[in-house]
């Protein structure tokens, strides 16, 4: 098996427990050092004055390098968020441990933390007059010794932890957040149940992964409406184990295309010989494969065929039309994702990068678990792993039955995605390539973070000698990633050897191209074209209200110049070599977020970029 021995997603090498990652840590902590740093013993847990909100954890083993360490010792001790070392947001006040394993963490933790070891996980909710005493729970069932299915399923007890969680609720009256670890339960009809529940008795109820919280490198985002054509992730290890981060590595990216989600109505997973067949009869797609393998370290793109333990495809057919698939392969060691989408040109891939050996990515879990309890409200959709729960289920049990398609009318779950501010990957401390809050939208030396769009021509983008060009007719790039308020900076050469007059543009805060029979998607535009009098180079073009017109900058055609764009709120302005050019407000305020598009437009015309960098306002 090509997974840690404690069945944390990693690779072949050990995983420090929390409890001793912290006693490291915390000796460096006023230098800065990066990691978990604990608040002192005395502050959590024995001090009655502490205000923060208190969680109940129910696991069913805490051994150093388990699910309960890596979640649950971050909620006791703190945790990092890329820089700043930063105490839990809540208090443990209880525990309820269901097996106590070799190397037991939660007697030693208990101790030093003053957090008391309950019998029943009644005993861990309710107060001895039985009074809710917490504020919130959580559900860790990973890891342990519990029988096996006849499809080779751990049975995990998280449909009974949760239903004496629930039980403990009804005895007093009152319902607080739940948080549930991973997917809900190893058969759909425990998962619908629980959902179910939850619905009923208007229990916040979230759960899920790491993965949809951790770094994606490139930096990748599926805007919200934009049409998915065909997606497609990689996973590693075991099948269901490791089969249920790959889903979710899917489904936080899908489930943002135009029309949200809408469920799937069908399941086949094959395995062997029959997962290439199936890929060489366009069942998914090579290319989206080969892209996504790209970005695993090292690429596997060359020789993804050559690994020694047979692969497992899990084939998801969505019902609004949309074919995805999962390709678990043993040997790997990364999830990645890639997918096309309608109008553009090429795919975009990205890796789904776990901090190793820290495991920096569960911080951010514990921090949503966080503010799951502060905010009484999930952070994100627990109908993702409700599905993603369902789309595991029928996937095996389609490899049980030997790659029978199964079909999934309870599956017909509908939702809209909610951003993740929260996560790794947006999170304005979380990336060590941003300087000083600066994004560098153009690396260059690639196209990563930008989709290509062909219009009326074949629009042809390359980089060479550090230059971003574009040649061959009209089309754009846009960034994957949205922008509301933000400064932007961007080194512009243009020029037509055919007309000697250069047309470009720097669009923002963009929405999707949804209306196909349209030139260029909704947004303003920060116009580059110096032979255009009525919207000199530099202007907010064809807005219409005062100061959108700027006066021209004097730049010629052949000449580098650069442009900067400040939008915030209403107020856009711009300058042009250093010097103002447009400032004005939209009374309307049309566009307050969207992508950013490097704009090619006349057929002949040429366009260069040297720098493209931005950075947020207001965070």
């Amino acid at each position: 098996m090509n997974e840690s021995t404690n069945g944390v997603p990693g690779r072949r090498r050990g995983v420090p427990s929390s409890a001793l990652l912290a006693a490291m840590v915390w000796l460096n902590c006023a230098g800065g050092s990066v990691g978990i740093c604990t608040a002192e013993p005395a502050a959590i847990g024995a001090d009655r004055k502490d205000t923060r909100p208190t969680i109940a954890a129910i696991v069913t083993e805490y051994r150093p390098g388990s699910h309960a360490d890596v979640i649950l010792g971050r909620l006791i001790q703190g945790w990092s968020l890329d820089v700043y070392p930063q105490r839990s947001g809540v208090r443990v006040r209880s525990m309820y441990v269901d097996q106590t394993a070799r190397g037991d963490l939660s007697g030693p933790l208990g101790r030093q933390y003053g957090i008391p070891i309950a019998g029943s996980i009644r005993e861990a909710i309710l107060d001895e007059n039985g009074k809710l005493a917490v504020d919130g729970v959580v559900l860790i069932g990973e890891h342990g010794s519990y029988p096996l299915n006849e499809r080779g399923q751990r049975l995990y007890p998280r449909r009974r932890f949760f239903d004496e969680t629930v039980a403990a609720f009804k005895e007093a009256g009152k319902v607080v957040p739940i948080f549930n670890d991973k997917h809900l339960a190893a058969d759909w009809k425990d998962a619908k149940h629980m959902y179910e529940t939850a619905r009923r008795l208007r229990i916040p109820f979230m759960a899920g992964s790491s993965l949809p919280l951790a770094w994606r490198r490139p930096w990748l985002d599926v805007q919200k409406g934009l049409p998915v054509e065909e997606a497609l992730a990689v996973g590693y290890g075991g099948i269901e184990a490791y089969g249920f981060h790959a889903l979710e590595t899917l489904q936080c990216m899908v489930e943002r295309r135009r029309g949200g989600e809408t469920g799937v109505r069908a399941v086949q997973a094959l395995r062997g010989d029959a997962v290439w067949e199936a890929m060489e009869a366009g069942r998914f797609s090579k290319e989206l494969l080969e892209s996504a393998l790209t970005r695993h370290d090292p690429p596997l793109d060359k020789r993804y065929r050559e690994l020694p333990r047979e692969p497992v495809v899990f084939l998801v057919e969505y019902r609004d039309g949309l074919r995805a698939s999962v390709v678990m392969l043993p040997d790997a060691d990364d999830f990645l994702f890639a997918a096309r989408f309608k109008g553009f040109a090429t795919p975009l891939s990205t890796r789904f990068w776990l901090q190793e050996p820290t495991w920096g990515h569960f911080s951010y879990l514990a921090n949503a678990i966080s503010e799951l309890v502060i905010r009484g409200e999930p952070v994100y959709p627990v109908e993702r792993t409700v599905l993603t729960t369902g789309v595991l289920d029928a996937s095996m049990r389609s490899l049980f039955e030997k790659g029978r398609r199964i079909e999934t009318p309870d599956l017909t779950l509908t939702y809209e995605p909610l951003d993740l501010p929260l996560a790794a990957f947006e999170h304005p401390e979380a990336s060590n390539a941003r300087d000083g809050g600066w994004i560098e939208l153009f690396d260059g030396k690639t196209l990563d973070g930008w989709l290509v769009h062909e219009w009326t021509g074949k629009p042809r983008w390359g980089v060479k000698d550090g230059v971003l060009r574009g040649t061959g007719g009209k089309g754009y790039l846009s960034t994957t990633e949205t922008f509301d308020d933000f400064e932007l900076f961007a080194e512009v050469r243009i020029g037509d050897p055919k007309t000697g007059r250069g047309n470009s543009g720097i669009y923002f805060r963009c929405g999707p191209h949804v209306d196909q029979e349209t030139e260029f998607p909704p947004g303003y535009e920060a116009q580059c074209d110096n032979g255009d009098r009525n919207n000199p180079t530099g202007s907010i073009y064809s807005l219409g209200v005062p100061g959108a017109r700027a006066e021209d900058p004097g730049v010629k055609d052949g000449e580098w110049f650069t442009v900067r764009i400040r939008a915030q709120g209403d107020h856009l302005r711009t300058w042009v070599n250093g010097d103002p050019a447009a400032d004005c407000r939209d009374p309307e305020n049309r566009y307050r977020v969207g992508a950013i598009l490097l704009q090619l437009h006349h057929a002949t015309a040429i366009v260069e970029f040297r720098q493209v960098r931005i950075r947020r306002l207001g965070r």
